[in-house]
Parts: C-alpha cells; sequence; structure tokens
C-alpha cells in the first residue's frame, strides 16, 4: 500500500505536541509523525487548517449507537453500525457493552466480538460484559432478575476469546476470589461496578484482582466518613483506574476534579456509556421491555432514572477542557489511558509502530475525521 498522511496545526502524540506536523502511515500502521515540509511531494496527504490531531479515542463503555442496542442485536453488523455512530464523534476504537443478560446472550456476545475482531470490522476492539454479576441495591437500569454470583464452573461454560478484549463489570462483594482469579487466567480485565460493597467486603485479596472501576461515582455505594464504600475505595486505589462519564449529569464537574485530583495520572479515563440514541434519528430505544428517551437531554426510563447516556467522546473530551482539565489530559484521558486499562499496547499514541488511529478535532473540540487502522473517515 502507498504511503498516507493526515496534518494540522497541531499534533499531539500522546505525550507532547507538534506544531505543523503530519501523521504518516502506511499498511494500517504508523510510519512517522514528520514536518509538514519534509513530506514527500507526491504523497497522498490531506491538510486540515485548524484544530489539532490526537491519538484515536477509545470508549470501553458504548451500549449501543444509531438506533441499535447491543443487547437486542447482538451480532456483526450491529456492532458495525455502532462503531459508524459513534466515529462521527470521535470515536476510533470501543467496547460495544452487553446490559445484564441471559447467560446465552452472554456467550452469545462473546463469540460474536471474536467473530467482528476477526473480521476486522473497523473500530471494534472488544466487548464489556456489564453484568449481570451485580448487585441489587446499585441495579441502575439493569434487570436485577437475571443476577447471580458465577461458580467457576458457570464461568467455564462460556467461550472466552483470544483476539478479542473482554472487560467484565461486576459487583466483587458477588462474586467469589476464585471467580475474580479465573476471569483473570481467562485474559479478562476486571471493573468493579453496579456494587454496594464496604471497605472490608474489598478485601486487598478480591482489590489485587480488580483491574478498574466503572462510571465513578455511579451505582456504587458512596464516600462516607465512617465507610468508604467503593467510591473511597476506588478513589484511595492507586493501581486501579476507574472511567467517569463526563456529560455533566452523571456527575457533577467538581466531583470529576476532585476525582481527577485524588487518582494518579493515567488513572481516570472518559467514557460515554452511550445508548442507541447517539447518532439516532428517534431519539428513543427499548431495553428489557423498557421505553428509553431523551428528556432534557437526559436519557430515563419510565421511573425517571437515568438510563445510561446521549453524548458522544468529543463532546465528553470538550467538556472536560471546560471544567479546567488541561488540553493534553483530556485527550489522553480519551485515548491513552483507555488504551493502557484495555492492555491494547498499540494504541493510545502517534508514534512509529502503533496502528494507524488518530481522531481529528477542529477548534471547538469537534470531529472533523477519524482514523481507524490507516483508513480515513
Amino acid at each position: 500500500m502507498v504511503m498516507k498522511a493526515i496534518s494540522a496545526p497541531r499534533l499531539f502524540d500522546g505525550e507532547q505536541y507538534r506544531y505543523d506536523a503530519a501523521l504518516v502511515w502506511k499498511d494500517g500502521h504508523i510510519h512517522a509523525v514528520m514536518p509538514i515540509s519534509e513530506l514527500p511531494k507526491d504523497i497522498e496527504h490531506q491538510h486540515y487548517d485548524e484544530g489539532v490531531i490526537a491519538p484515536g479515542f477509545i470508549d470501553i463503555q458504548v451500549n449501543g449507537g444509531g438506533d441499535v442496542m447491543f443487547n437486542n442485536d447482538i451480532s456483526s453488523s450491529a456492532i458495525e453500525t455502532i462503531c459508524q455512530a459513534h466515529r462521527k464523534y470521535g470515536t476510533a476504537y470501543l467496547l460495544p457493552t452487553l446490559i445484564s443478560s441471559t447467560p446465552e446472550k452472554i456467550a452469545k456476545a462473546l463469540s460474536t466480538a471474536e467473530q467482528a475482531v476477526n473480521e476486522k470490522i473497523a473500530g471494534m476492539l472488544g466487548v464489556h460484559i456489564e453484568g449481570p454479576w451485580l448487585n441489587e441495591a446499585k441495579k441502575g437500569a439493569h434487570d436485577a432478575t437475571l443476577f447471580y454470583s458465577p461458580t467457576v464452573d458457570d464461568l467455564s461454560q462460556f467461550p472466552w476469546p483470544h483476539n478479542a478484549k473482554v472487560l467484565i463489570t461486576a459487583a466483587t462483594e458477588k462474586m467469589s476470589l476464585e471467580a475474580l482469579r479465573y476471569l483473570q487466567q481467562v485474559g479478562a480485565i476486571i471493573s468493579c461496578g453496579h456494587s454496594n460493597a464496604t471497605v472490608e467486603q474489598l478485601s486487598n485479596d478480591k482489590l489485587a484482582e480488580v483491574n478498574g472501576f466503572t462510571h465513578l461515582f455511579n451505582a456504587m455505594s458512596p464516600f462516607e466518613g465512617r465507610e468508604p464504600g467503593v467510591v473511597g475505595t476506588a478513589l484511595n486505589s492507586d493501581h486501579a483506574w476507574c472511567s467517569i462519564i463526563t456529560d455533566g449529569i452523571h456527575v457533577h464537574p467538581n466531583s470529576f476534579l476532585l476525582a481527577h485530583r485524588a487518582k494518579p495520572q493515567g488513572k481516570l479515563l472518559i467514557v460515554t456509556d452511550a445508548m442507541a440514541t447517539v447518532g439516532s434519528k428517534t431519539n428513543r430505544f427499548e431495553l428489557d421491555g423498557q421505553i428509553i428517551e431523551v428528556i432534557d437531554n437526559k436519557l430515563v426510563n419510565a421511573e425517571g432514572s437515568l438510563a445510561g447516556a446521549h453524548i458522544g467522546m468529543d463532546q465528553s473530551v470538550a467538556n472536560v477542557i471546560r471544567w479546567g482539565i488541561e488540553e493534553s489530559e483530556a485527550l489522553k484521558m480519551a485515548s491513552t489511558y483507555p488504551a493502557l486499562a484495555m492492555k491494547a499496547n498499540d494504541l493510545g499514541k502517534l508514534a512509529s509502530g502503533y496502528r494507524a488511529a488518530a481522531t481529528v478535532l477542529n477548534a471547538n473540540y469537534q470531529t472533523q475525521a477519524v482514523l481507524v487502522d490507516g483508513k480515513l473517515y
């Protein structure tokens, strides 16, 4: 394949800014970052007059998009539709997320994820299984009738992927230590969420098996003076990352800023928790027999409870910059840090040998283009 390039006034490579620089790639991998003036004259080159080129955004919690919910359509074509919908908002890669479901659907989601990665569906990184191993006290929009505590034998029945990344959100107080260790053995990344655990229930042995915490502050026992809960434990666990929804609805900006101050650098990352309404024509969908719709820019069910988010990654990044976070840090929270969390060692930076993946934003942080595995959208 021929070399191609994109350029802009600024390029953030995941560590530092480069000015009037071009990203050059070939065969789906980055060849170099170089001054625009040094580009070969015959190279296929797209220049953007404003904005910034950043490492491709990675969203590890996407329930749906483009009027498709992954729970309602567990297929490669549905994954492709979801990826396309979120690409308009800067997401290069994502994990389609299965909200608490039956063992049969979990097995199907795992095998479909492996199939979609092997088919090289653009933007497909892996799958997020969010439940049903959750705590009913913090069920959110999940169907608690599906909840159970799995044994190692239960878990061994699932077709664990080899190529697709697997993220598991579980209430660790509902999981045995043996079950958590089994999930680690099959290569899953474990995140504590929808949990009502006390600090005693989050023992050091269990915390050692926990890689992260899902949508910090939401659907977890709160921080209190005499009981740190999941929130306090998450903030105090330096080894573990925390994902956070930055739509300004799920978490107050000041709570976000407090979390950013508390967590070590690289351990707080942005997710959208987006539903089918992102890139939708209808702004409503059905989940487990409930109608979920956008009201005043909030996604709510019939009881008025929050049911996911209605936001893209570019707006999420713009929000945290507006709240006072440096642009470079906000860009890393959407790209470099999720790559590290998912152990995707060839993503999250614009450097030679990495996958050719980038997000191009204008001066208002709206998406101009997205590069995925060497193809510019």
